[in-house]
């Protein structure tokens, strides 16, 4: 079983893998997958209770900043 904990280290690393693509639609399936991966972090949270614990010491950053997403040079 995967936790919540997991689920955003794995978004986290397409986070990352977004930022190395070269292609727009790779680009855009790491962030897809990344917003789908942090939404299952959520999902787990809600259902087992708790909160991961970087937002635990700040309840007011509850939300993840939104990601910047940058055009593809041309």
């Amino acid at each position: 079983m995967v936790t919540a904990i997991e689920y955003r280290a794995m978004a986290l690393q397409h986070h990352r893998w977004a930022g190395m693509c070269r292609s727009p639609e790779s680009r855009e399936e790491h962030f897809r997958l990344e917003k789908e991966l942090l939404a299952r972090a959520d999902s787990e949270e809600r259902l087992h209770g708790v909160r991961a614990p970087e937002q635990a010491s700040n309840p007011q950053q509850s939300e993840m900043a939104p990601v910047k997403q940058v055009a593809p040079a041309q």
